[in-house]
């Protein structure tokens, strides 16, 4: 059975020819989970989405169901074994990959899929299906919404006017790339529920998003580290905000684009001022809409002229950035329980990338903020990796601590009247 590709499942492709285009959750349960019932969910959801089981056929930009074998999907292992260097090849097997790793006590679920298939907010949407279908809910009616055209009229609506301009980005900075043995690493940092909850407060006061003010110590901490003051950055637009929300719809798919910020950091402003900077860009570029000049040229060129024709006119205007940035956003606990079981840790990573690209991805749970990267590099590629998580994570605490003196202040000044 054939499924048709979109257009941003191609782009995709085009964007990761040399990697497997990896994302990846961790879930660390309780206590044991049962791997049959999960077994039977994974056949449950993918009545809903059977891509699932499909290998990519690049050449027709289409996925081919040829059967549905569970075992190839949920895959059992013992404690230390790490899934990471598995050999992922989503052009042959399956867009998901489930690894049930048993400790003593509990059970850790490290889910892999495919960016071939779906984005970022389409891979969380996909684990609460799954979650539904471990817990038996009735899924009765429960359909995938994958075709981008569904989003267009709302974007062309509100977007009358894109701008014509190819927001090519104008200065792309490297990383350093250090030779060794290249293996997949993932490295995170946390924000604890309370650090996270200051930066939020701060964020709010400021009026700006969290996504920009992770953008800002992004670049601030490439500055310091490389000495370019322009920085570009890839912000990722989530095209489901455009879409009305359907009964019973997921939407597992790729249905995200980017703007691409030219972020100049001043050394000697306050970090405050660079993420009003960044919200200042991205305001501006959403305004524009650059990306829907290009998405609406894409949707038209899909299926309407053979593949080969379509890598080569995309390739002159498409490249791969080296860095880049994801956000999960919130985890609903609510929406990823697992009957019998309480998720005591949850963690979202995006994709991996050959050193010396970069994608930093953020995701929430229980109030706790995940920093995170996911790497085929050698050592030290992965701890200079590291050095810049923790750069973005210092950059966020100090400009959060302005939250901290401003209350400090306000205090001082209440007690004194």
């Amino acid at each position: 059975m054939y499924y048709r590709g979109e257009v941003l499942d191609f782009v995709n492709m085009l964007l990761t020819d040399t990697a497997a285009p990896l994302m990846r959750s961790r879930l660390v349960f309780s206590s044991k989970i049962d791997v049959e019932r999960l077994k039977a969910a994974v056949l449950s959801s993918a009545q809903i989405v059977p891509e699932i089981f499909a290998h990519y056929q690049a050449d027709h930009n289409r996925f081919e169901v040829i059967n549905q074998q569970v075992d190839d999907i949920v895959i059992e292992a013992q404690s230390p074994y790490s899934p990471e260097n598995f050999d992922f090849n989503f052009k042959t097997g399956p867009q998901l990959r489930l690894f049930v790793i048993h400790h003593d006590q509990y059970d850790v679920l490290q889910a892999f899929m495919s960016h071939l298939l779906t984005d970022s907010v389409g891979f969380k949407e996909y684990l609460y299906l799954l979650s539904q279908a471990y817990n038996l809910d009735d899924l009765t009616g429960v359909t995938n919404e994958r075709r981008l055209r569904s989003v267009m009229p709302e974007l062309q609506r509100q977007f009358q006017r894109p701008n014509r301009h190819p927001e090519l980005p104008l200065n792309t900075v490297k990383l350093p790339h250090y030779q060794g043995m290249n293996l997949r690493h993932v490295g995170h940092i946390m924000l604890t529920s309370k650090q996270f909850m200051r930066v939020r407060k701060v964020a709010k006061a400021q009026d700006v998003g969290i996504s920009e003010a992770i953008l800002a110590a992004y670049a601030k901490a490439l500055q310091v580290l490389t000495g370019h003051t322009t920085i570009t950055l890839p912000c990722p637009i989530n095209f489901r905000h455009f879409a009305e929300e359907q009964p019973k719809t997921t939407r597992i798919a790729n249905l995200t684009g980017a703007v691409y910020l030219n972020v100049k950091v001043d050394v000697d402003a306050p970090f405050s001022a660079l993420v009003q900077h960044v919200h200042d860009l991205l305001t501006t570029e959403r305004t524009q809409a650059a990306f829907l000049y290009r998405l609406t040229n894409l949707q038209k060129m899909n299926h309407t002229m053979p593949v080969t024709l379509m890598r080569k006119l995309t390739k002159r205007w498409l490249a791969q950035q080296p860095l880049t940035y994801t956000n999960f956003g919130v985890i609903d606990q609510e929406q990823l329980q697992f009957h019998g079981l309480t998720v005591v840790n949850c963690v979202f990573s995006g994709a991996f990338r050959n050193a010396p690209t970069m994608e930093i991805a953020a995701s929430t749970f229980a109030g706790t903020c995940t920093l995170s990267f996911n790497s085929i590099s050698s050592e030290r590629d992965y701890q200079l990796g590291m050095k810049i998580l923790e750069n973005v994570q210092a950059q966020l605490l100090v400009w959060s601590q302005t939250a901290v003196v401003s209350e400090t202040l306000d205090s001082v000044a209440t007690n004194e009247r």
